[in-house]
């Protein structure tokens, strides 16, 4: 009996379906989200695809599953009524922040309103020095009068981040028991467990953000667990985080600040993958749907991460992949600012009302609307069988861009196009040569709906010689999950110059963060030979408020290894940051350790089809100003070695490729189209 993994990826507009066969036979889906409640198309569409494909539901055995929930909680202020207790004198440290600014010369910059009023931060009467020792000990008595005040607040969520918990979590630890006596239907974050690590304000603000979501993600994934059982699917549950690895319900109830960047992960994941089997190591991945473009570079086969990165400008300190979002989709807008330019995003139409093409009542023109008026995408099964209304997307652009600016409907369209292709160029410029990497040293791997529409524009744009499209661009996030594996991240603050005195006890800290890693993985039902464990180390410079994280050895380090891992870090900083010092030895910040349960994974294959180029039609596409006559190839009658010129549009379920002239593609033995790109 063959046995399905599916991996489902909620998105602003739709939500993909990958479900994988133990042959290796892939079925793919798209599903309208629903904002209001994202299970309701995440059940929707696994009662389609399963009914579709006559699956029995009982035969899935393995269930990935990105979700955006947690970000739009965020995004939208949606998250729990929760409060703050801090220790005595330290109210406001979640209100001074830093004095750092995320745009230097923009002086009217205001930084994002406090997930929790001031009037309920709490503080409680106890102190822990930075060693550990304990100055000012928590009293019953106090513990019980800030209980007190948390109940007669009626919040539903509370954070506790008291000052050095990291280095003694006693107290903490005190108050969640308590907390969770007396109120047992409170939701309750400590620092200790979220983020053991110094810096105040960043560890108060990643705690905050988790009791402002959790009780939000208890809620939806209690709605999906319902749905998913009366479906019959039985399959264990996973939820993709930030750091490219899979949690169960359980850990992402607790810590559901760790899925944050859900559902962009799935396509590093992915990027991660091509790397490996193309042989293209260097990657820019560039993830383009209905709302939003997700970027992230991929420098010898793998990504970078990070420690610290803003949510909607909320310091969040926890590993993640370093993706760079921009709202810039299918669905972003178009609109004349108070100068009379043309602008496109960061707002979007999202999946209701969507694209004025859609006819479900939108007026505004987006980048489908432009795209359909060119030609550049077909008005008949669109996104899987949808059709669209050009007239619609006709009255929009001639109306809203057209007529105020003197254009014609074509140069209004091409104009849209040309300013959200210049957006996204600026922000994967970001990603590579502000960390000082040359783009033409790249692939530009596109996917997501949109992606490979406007790809061949912007490896012109960047220089990026080549562009590779997978088999199945629309999906390729949720595809990415299905090679993910499940993992835990540990840290542990560490600050000493990383010199030869130091190693036995950096030795040291590293088998313990192990020990705990290796427990939680058995502890989960893996074996030992299933579990992986890398280290991190954090570095800087003296002085610096700043560090960069290196993996290092998982063997005993000593002097040869200090060295290496020394002059790794000098290479870096001049990287990143144009200067090193070589003479000065680098200073450690923290440890850390991801531990990696590996989950089965299945070989894939790609459908047969012919070699040699057939079009199924030929539609009138405006490129450069004019139409022109170009051929439309289907994709799914595509096979290894085939090969074509362009211009050509390269027609799919979930997507659509352009090339221009000039341009040639060939598809290798893994189903990818590669694009050579003309100058």
């Amino acid at each position: 009996m063959a046995r399905f993994k599916l991996a489902v990826d909620t998105g602003g507009t739709f939500t993909d379906f990958c479900l994988l066969q133990g042959n290796g036979e892939l079925h793919v889906f798209k599903e309208a989200s629903s904002p209001g409640d994202p299970s309701r198309a995440v059940l929707a569409g696994i009662k389609k695809i399963t009914s579709e494909k006559g699956i029995p539901p009982e035969e899935i055995d393995l269930f990935l599953h990105g979700t955006t929930v947690a970000t739009n909680a965020v995004l939208e202020q949606k998250g729990a009524r929760l409060a703050l207790i801090t220790t005595k004198g330290f109210r406001d440290i979640i209100f001074i922040g830093r004095q750092n600014r995320p745009h230097l010369y923009n002086f009217r910059q205001l930084k994002p309103r406090p997930l929790v009023p001031r009037s309920l931060v709490f503080e409680v009467n106890e102190r822990v020095l930075a060693d550990g020792s304990v100055a000012v000990a928590l009293g019953e008595e106090d513990a019980a009068t800030v209980i007190g005040e948390v109940a007669e607040a009626g919040v539903e969520s509370v954070a506790v981040c008291l000052l050095h918990a990291y280095a003694n979590p006693a107290h903490e630890l005190l108050l969640k028991r308590a907390l969770q006596q007396r109120l047992p239907g409170l939701f309750v974050t400590i620092s200790s467990d979220i983020l053991p690590e110094f810096r105040e304000y960043e560890r108060t603000s990643t705690t905050v953000l988790n009791a402002f979501v959790g009780p939000v993600m208890e809620r939806y994934l209690s709605r999906l667990e319902k749905g998913l059982n009366s479906a019959g699917i039985k399959s264990g549950l996973y939820l993709m985080q930030s750091s490219g690895g899979v949690i169960d319900p359980a850990v992402a109830r607790e810590q559901s600040v760790r899925t944050l960047l859900s559902g962009p992960a799935g396509g590093v994941l992915a990027g991660i993958r091509v790397a490996r089997l193309t042989g293209y190591k260097n990657l820019i991945t560039a993830d383009m749907g209905g709302t939003s473009m997700d970027i992230c570079l991929i420098h010898k086969g793998r990504p970078r991460l990070i420690t610290e990165g803003p949510i909607e400008g909320y310091p969040l300190r926890l590993p993640m992949l370093d993706i760079h979002t921009i709202g810039a989709g299918g669905g972003s807008i178009a609109w004349i600012d108070r100068g009379g330019a043309l602008r496109v995003g960061p707002q979007s139409a999202g999946a209701f009302p969507g694209p004025a093409c859609y006819d479900y009542g939108g007026q505004e023109p987006t980048v489908t609307d432009a795209s359909l008026i060119l030609g550049r995408i077909s008005q008949e099964d669109f996104a899987g069988g949808r059709s669209l209304r050009p007239e619609l997307s006709e009255r929009s652009i001639s109306q809203k861009i057209a007529k105020p600016l003197g254009l014609s409907l074509e140069e209004a369209a091409e104009g849209i196009i040309k300013v959200v292709n210049a957006n996204m160029a600026r922000a994967m410029r970001v990603v590579s040569v502000q960390k000082g990497h040359d783009p033409r040293n790249f692939t530009l791997m596109a996917f997501g709906g949109a992606g490979p529409l406007h790809a061949v524009e912007l490896a012109r744009e960047l220089g990026v010689p080549r562009v590779l499209v997978p088999p199945y661009p629309g999906v390729t996030s949720a595809w990415g999950m299905l090679s993910a594996d499940v993992r835990r991240d540990y840290t542990m603050t560490f600050r000493a110059d990383l010199v030869l005195d130091v190693i036995d006890r950096m030795n040291s800290r590293f088998l313990e963060l192990e020990s705990r890693g290796i427990a939680d993985l058995l502890g989960k039902g893996f074996r030992e030979d299933e579990i992986l464990l890398t280290r991190f180390v954090d570095l800087r410079y003296k002085g610096q408020s700043y560090e960069l994280s290196l993996p290092v050895p998982g063997t005993l380090l000593g002097e040869k290894e200090l060295e290496a891992i020394t002059r790794c870090f000098h290479r870096l900083h001049r990287q990143y940051y144009g200067y090193c010092r070589e003479n000065a030895p680098p200073e450690t910040v923290a440890l850390r350790l991801a531990a990696a349960g590996r989950l089965p994974k299945v070989k894939l294959r790609h459908a047969a089809g012919k070699k040699e180029p057939v079009a199924s039609e030929v539609r009138m596409v405006y490129l450069s100003g004019k139409f022109l006559e170009v051929p439309v190839y289907q994709r799914r009658e595509i096979a290894a070695g085939w090969e074509v010129k362009g211009p050509a549009v390269i027609s799919q379920i979930d997507s659509t490729t352009l090339l221009w002239p000039g341009d040639s593609a060939r598809c290798d033995r893994w189903g990818n189209m590669v694009i050579n790109v003309k100058g």
